[in-house]
């Protein structure tokens, strides 16, 4: 194989890889990922990308808490939610970075 074939090689393989990282990427930001609040109170669904997608809370449990509680768990459950998305999707590429060899 001259020098220009091993290039040619080379490069499809790149390409390869790249597209195997940004197929992975975009699977991992439309992953949803569901978080459970405390107790019983229900649960918060981000995009693997970490959008908001859904917010579901058992009226039964409300009357444990406050305006400010409720407020504070709610914004505490999205922001656990999307670190932990944000983390699995980091995780998740990085996997394939080094399983296709691009690290």
């Amino acid at each position: 194989m001259n020098y220009q074939d091993e290039l040619y090689s080379l490069a499809r393989e790149i390409d390869a890889a790249v597209a195997a990282v940004a197929q992975t990427a975009h699977g991992a930001e439309q992953a949803p990922l569901q978080w459970r609040l405390p107790g019983e109170l229900g649960s918060v669904t981000v995009s693997g990308a970490g959008d908001l997608t859904a917010v579901t809370l058992d009226v039964a449990e409300l009357h444990q808490y406050s305006a400010d509680a409720l407020a504070r768990t709610l914004l505490q459950g999205i922001r656990d939610a999307e670190h932990r998305a944000d983390r699995q999707r980091g995780d998740t590429v990085a996997a394939v970075v080094t399983e296709t060899g691009l690290a």
